[in-house]
Formats: C-alpha cells, structure tokens, sequence
C-alpha cells in the first residue's frame, strides 16, 4: 500500500489581517473547530496595520506551535497574496485564504478540501456566506458565476504550482483580488476572453463562513465609507484591467494597478448610475485623474 506524502495530509490556512485587533482573535479562535481534526499550519499575514493587530498577531502565535505571524509594512492585499504564494506556501494538499475579519465556520476546511478532491480539474473552492442581510444573493451570484468568495477560499496544492510556473502575480494596489483570482482560474491561467472554464472553480455549499454586519455607531460608519470608496476604485480598475487582460492575456498583468491609469483609460471612465453608487464613483473618479496628472507631472 502507497502511503501519502505528509505534506498531501496538511492544509496551509493564510489568514489576511489589516487592522483587526478587534477580531482576529475570533477568527483564530475558530480555526480548530472549522479544521474538523484536519491537521493545519497557519500563516497570519498583518500588511500594513495602524492599530494593535501586530501585538494581537504575535500572542496568537505565542499561544498556538501552528501559527506563524507576518508582518509586512503595506497595507495591501494583493501584495501580502502574492507573498504568501511565492514566499511563505510550504507544500500542501490545499491552501485556505482567510479573511481575518471572518469566522470560518465548523467543518469548512474539510468542506473545501472535499470539494475539491470530488472536482479533480477545478483548481480553486469558494465558500459561501451564512450570515449578512444579502448573503442569499451572494451565495446565489458565486454558484451561478463559479466565483470564488475573498473572505474564504480553497485553491489546491498543484493549482499554486501551476501560478508559480506561469509567474502570475496579482498588481500591487489590485482591489477586489478574489474576482481577478476567479477570472485567471476561469481561464485556465491565460486570460483572455475564454472565461468558460468553470469546472476549474467549484462552490463548496457545505463550507461556510460568518461575520458581524455593520450597525448604527460611528466606528461602523466610517468603515461602510471606506468601503464604499474601495468598491468604487475596484470598479473603476475592473473596466480598465479585465479589458486589457481580455486583449492581451495575463502578459498585459501590470505590476502596479496604477500603470493601467494611462490618460486615454481615465478619459474612459464614467460613473455608474444609481443613488450610492454614482457619488463615490465621482469621488474615486476625481481622485484617480490627480493621481493620473500627478504621475504626468513627475515625467
């Protein structure tokens, strides 16, 4: 009898955390029940942090032999994604992207690792939302669209080989990196405009997550603006960066999602229609041509 390779048994939980001295603990807190018994490692990746999620980070650790903290001086996503990829990844059956505002819940990781020995072509799982006002809506649009969901994800072990071999990494400043990683498993890592690669994401129904929804008190308020800003500039690279990548494959993949802010692609844009939406696209719109003027300034 063949006996597995130990790394094939272990999954490799990354966990994003920027500013979330208030919950990362929950989110850790969590990781035993979710793993179900599944042996795991986890990387906690604090990018960029102003509060005391550093110190938080570093007594999680202390606490737990399978937890290892990361400290990087931006705060950015993308970046801290790409450097889990292609510096911290040790080898694994499935690698988990956690949110650390999120709880995963009871049996997800399982959950994802099933899905995806039961999909052998797919590369990536999404889990789906089992709180929030709009999360039957959400799950709805991740299993009609095979979308993977940011706050919780599986992609498999060869799936993070394959992105290496093809040097792919996400544009530092990329909003909304769940959509675009999605976009690239979906075309089978070549971009383009063949996005009908849909057995390569699989949506694990079993596998869900919960978070606390935003109230009525200042704190919530400014986070739901911030968020709101960072829809829009997600939209606003949307329009530019899918248009490029669909011309010209993943080679069109900047390094810096500020180099698709060219003069003609700003010209482009327009905001949406719509009460919400048409004020804070403005907003980012008006913000994106000072910085676009600026750059041309600094030539």
């Amino acid at each position: 009898m063949k006996i597995a390779p130990r790394w094939l048994m272990t999954l490799s939980i990354c966990i994003f955390a920027h500013n979330e001295q208030w919950l990362l603990h929950r989110c850790i807190g969590a990781l035993a029940a979710a793993a179900a018994g599944e042996d795991y490692r986890a990387h906690i990746l604090v990018n960029g942090s102003t509060d005391e999620t550093d110190s938080v980070a570093k007594a999680l650790a202390a606490a737990d032999r399978r937890i290892t903290a990361h400290f990087l001086p931006v705060a950015d996503k993308a970046n801290a994604w790409n450097d889990y990829v292609y510096r911290i990844a040790p080898q694994a059956s499935a690698h988990i992207f956690v949110d650390g505002d999120i709880r995963p819940s009871a049996g997800a990781f399982p959950a994802l690792s099933q899905a995806l020995q039961r999909a052998p072509r797919a590369y990536g799982a999404s889990a789906l939302p089992a709180t929030g006002r709009s999360r039957r809506a959400w799950a709805a649009r991740l299993i009609s669209n095979h979308y993977l969901s940011g706050n919780l994800y599986a992609l498999r072990g060869p799936a993070l080989s394959a992105i290496r071999a093809c040097d792919i990494r996400l544009p530092f400043g990329a909003k909304g990196e769940d959509g675009l990683i999605s976009y690239l498993l979906l075309t089978d890592l070549v971009g383009g405009s063949d996005d009908s690669h849909r057995d390569r994401v699989v949506v694990a129904e079993e596998a869900t997550f919960e978070y606390d929804s935003l109230t009525l008190n200042w704190r919530d308020i400014k986070t739901y603006h911030r968020r709101l800003l960072r829809y829009s500039e997600r939209h606003l690279q949307k329009i530019i960066l899918y248009r490029l990548l669909k011309q010209n494959g993943v080679a069109a993949m900047p390094d810096n999602i500020y180099e698709i802010y060219s003069s003609d692609n700003v010209r482009q844009l327009r905001p949406r229609l719509g009460p919400v939406n048409f004020w804070y696209d403005r907003a980012m719109l008006k913000r994106v041509r000072r910085q676009n003027l600026g750059a041309l300034r600094r030539v």
